[in-house]
């Protein structure tokens, strides 16, 4: 009989001692995520100054962080950040955002910035002011380590932007932005010949202003590239910094480009470096299919004569090459910037207008 009470007692002080452990693991757990999503607020504090830099400034009218226990979800309300830089103000301002992040695993960051943004800035010495509306704008933060770059990804849909000053519309059906920066120790060699940064951008179903929409039709299909930065990165953009990625044998590797609108398709890759007086030189290599389709299609619109478009046809029939059964004729040209001046191999193509940095 005292043996059973004894088990019994015994089986009491265990469950009530698990009951014990359990409460100080949730009261653990619980204070570790009330601290950690303080400490979320202070980061978002934080980094938004930082990206504001001295005499900038980063506001949010509300920002309340949920997702107890598993994940820190912030939602940040009428959001503004406003900076200058070596050509004047800028200034980004959001309806919403939402940031999304694990306490317990990694350090990655989803977000969200879905919703409507306004952006004044310059673009070169050309104001910019522009609304930017989009449906979906998931994105990811991959935040980098000694071994790993760091990858910041954004993949909006149903993008609609206005450019308030002139009040001209572009949209796209998707898009997808990526950029890679790679670890410094990576990169310390000589010549600069290793990537700073990485840059994948991808356009999709792109409506065009109608200044541009009569040339090949009104929409754009597909606008791809991957660049390289090799050399660090001159960032603040302005004409000392840029003179120094000049200096330091800094260029823009152009791993590929394609692009189709109307009949037109093209792709090439090349490399873009600066001059003495700090403007574009490049160099690459094209190769189009269609050019009889988009000889048509000029001629369609009014914007050469059928007599000038059978001329160029026969022209670059001669240069054309078949190097697949099942596919169309294709040219292959090179491309090349020298002295402000684009050239289509030696034919002068364009005079292009001086940068002032």
């Amino acid at each position: 009989m005292t043996s059973r009470l004894n088990l019994k007692s015994l089986s009491g002080r265990i469950i009530w001692g698990a009951f014990a452990f359990v409460l100080l693991a949730i009261g653990a757990i619980t204070a570790m995520w009330f601290a950690g999503a303080a400490q979320v607020r202070e980061q978002i504090a934080r980094v938004g100054q930082n990206f504001a830099g001295d005499g900038g400034q980063f506001t949010v009218q509300t920002l309340r962080v949920t997702g107890f226990p598993f994940a820190y979800e912030a939602e940040l309300g009428n959001l503004a950040l406003a900076g200058r830089d070596a050509r004047g103000t800028w200034e980004w301002r959001a309806d919403r955002a939402r940031l999304t992040m694990s306490p317990w695993l990694g350090r990655n960051i989803v977000f969200d910035l879905s919703g409507n943004h306004r952006l004044r800035t310059r673009l070169g010495r050309l104001p910019l002011d522009l609304e930017i509306a989009a449906q979906k704008a998931p994105g990811e933060i991959q935040l980098g380590s000694a071994a790993a770059p760091a990858l910041y990804k954004i993949l909006p849909e149903n993008i609609r932007a206005k450019e308030l000053t002139t009040g001209a519309e572009m949209a796209a059906d998707r898009a997808s932005f990526q950029l890679f920066i790679y670890p410094p120790q990576e990169r310390k060699t000589a010549n600069n010949t290793q990537a700073a940064a990485g840059v994948l951008v991808e356009l999709a179903g792109v409506g065009l202003p109608p200044a541009w929409a009569k040339f090949l039709g009104p929409k754009l299909a597909k606008l791809a590239t991957e660049i390289q930065v090799l050399g660090d990165v001159p960032v603040p953009v302005d004409r000392r910094n840029i003179a120094r990625f000049r200096e330091a044998g800094g260029s823009v590797e152009v791993k590929s480009l394609a692009l189709e609108w109307g009949p037109a398709r093209i792709d090439g890759s090349g490399t873009l470096t600066l001059d003495a007086g700090l403007q574009p030189e490049a160099s690459f290599a094209a190769r189009m299919t269609g050019f009889e389709e988009t000889a048509d299609a000029l001629v369609a619109a009014g914007l050469i004569r059928a007599q000038e478009a059978q001329g160029v046809k026969l022209l670059l029939s001669l240069m054309a090459r078949r190097s697949d059964p099942g596919r169309g004729a294709e040219i292959r040209v090179p491309i090349t910037i020298q002295d402000r001046t684009v050239y289509v191999g030696p034919a002068r193509l364009a005079r292009l207008p001086q940068i002032r940095w």
